[in-house]
């Protein structure tokens, strides 16, 4: 009884984890709690396959859809999701992401993820137009006083990362000089009353900034993120392949490669190449920098791998950046450490791999139990079988043996039995006992 019940945990303990992996595949940050008025942020994170627009987001109050609409920015891999609560009741509420694709192992999944909330019978000081911003000029976030009297907002900014030696938006906040700083570094609202805080943004800077703006009350940590507009040229960086899909035996080692291509208007110098935390154990790159990359050529980067004695998927992404314009581009990588694993064309190198769907390959990802008959691809959603998916045959000749042994086991046991408690001494007992 104590076994069975051993067992029980521990396929509930796998469950449970298993859900809990799951549900971290892509997280919502936010805060439980907004008072009436609040202006609501979330940041969005995890390994997406497609990105999120306004129509993936939708809100409930209870289990009753409600109409709260929502707002997107992107920056770096991370999405931000900003909302007004102006007229919503005090309630419990829910902000859900519906039929979200991301990366699980070496599939592409579809999910939906939910994060609850609750507004507050409290009313906030103010609220503000913007959640997160991404632009290339200057830029203007509006404030409104939803309190009773006069309130004093403190503004703050943290530069993250810059290409300059900036002095920050608040050079020039209210269109103002650096000496209007200390002046500008606050604003007084009276009951009712809104206002635009204008920030200038400087030529030849890219920056990752956080602006912060509080009453003591009600406080935001506004993200901004300021990109380069090159005078009509275009800047860009790709990996090709787009992602990686490397399969090896455990203890043992093999060789990746993919380039990194420029197919921008312009030469690109000064690029890191970084492989995610996940991977760094298992891959050595070829070079980690490149000085310079023309238009319309490419760099070759070989990836170094070496399996870990336990199978294991290990999943992470390398990533190219080149800082001054903030130019970068990602590749998914997938390593299947299997055992005993022997590539069907001999080759260690690389598993067949594309950036399409299945479907759109015109294959078909078989069944479990089924197995490929002909070539296949790693497609973004799965093994694509390009031939046909057949459940494999079991011989007849293995039917007939495991039936004989059956019978033979059924016999011996009988003929024991009798022998013990019936006295048969041969076969001719034996019949004369079943003819009774």
């Amino acid at each position: 009884m104590g076994k069975v019940i051993g067992i029980f945990f521990i396929l509930g303990l796998v469950m449970v984890l298993t859900l809990m992996f799951a549900s971290a595949a892509v997280e919502i940050s936010m805060k439980s709690d907004f008072s009436q008025g609040e202006t609501l942020i979330a940041k969005v994170t995890g390994n997406l396959f497609s990105p999120i627009s306004e129509g993936n987001v939708v809100f409930y109050r209870g289990h009753v859809r409600t109409s709260i609409i929502p707002s997107i920015e992107k920056i770096d891999d991370n999405y931000y999701i900003y909302a007004q609560l102006i007229d919503k009741n005090p309630n419990d509420y829910s902000l859900v992401l519906e039929d979200i694709e991301y990366y699980s192992g070496n599939k592409v999944l579809t999910e939906s993820f939910e994060k609850n909330f609750t507004i507050t019978n409290e009313t906030a000081d103010f609220s503000i137009d913007k959640g997160a911003i991404v632009t290339d000029k200057s830029f203007s976030i509006e404030v409104r006083n939803l309190a009773d009297g006069e309130i004093t907002i403190n503004i703050n900014e943290a530069n993250e990362t810059s290409s300059s030696d900036s002095e920050g938006f608040f050079a020039s906040l209210f269109g103002g000089s650096q000496s209007s700083l200390d002046s500008a570094s606050s604003v007084t609202l009276q009951a009712g009353d809104k206002k635009k805080l204008s920030f200038d943004v400087k030529d030849n800077e890219v920056s990752y900034n956080t602006i912060k703006l509080n009453t003591g009350k009600t406080g935001y940590e506004i993200p901004v993120y300021v990109f380069l507009t090159v005078s009509n040229e275009r800047k860009s960086i790709d990996f090709d392949p787009s992602f990686l899909n490397i399969s090896l035996a455990t203890n043992s080692n093999t060789k990746s490669i993919i380039y990194l291509t420029n197919p921008g208007d312009a030469d690109i110098e000064n690029i890191s190449v970084v492989l995610s935390d996940s991977l760094k154990q298992y891959v050595i790159l070829s070079t980690d920098f490149i000085d310079n990359l023309r238009t319309n050529s490419s760099k070759q980067i070989q990836l170094n791998i070496s399996s870990d004695s336990e199978e294991a998927i290990i999943e992470g992404q390398i990533t190219a950046t080149e800082n001054e314009f903030g130019v970068r581009t990602f590749a998914p990588v997938f390593l299947n450490f299997v055992k005993d694993y022997i590539p069907a064309d001999g080759s260690s190198i690389n598993v067949k791999t594309s950036s399409e769907t299945c479907s759109s390959l015109n294959g078909t990802i078989c069944a479990s139990g089924q197995e490929c008959t002909g070539e296949y691809k790693y497609a973004t959603d799965g093994v694509c079988c390009l031939a046909k998916c057949q459940t494999p045959s079991r011989s007849s000749a293995g039917k007939i043996f495991g039936w004989f042994i059956f019978i033979a086991l059924a016999l011996g046991g009988l003929w024991f039995y009798l022998k013990k408690y019936r006295n048969v001494q041969g076969v001719d007992d034996l019949m004369r006992i079943l003819k009774r």
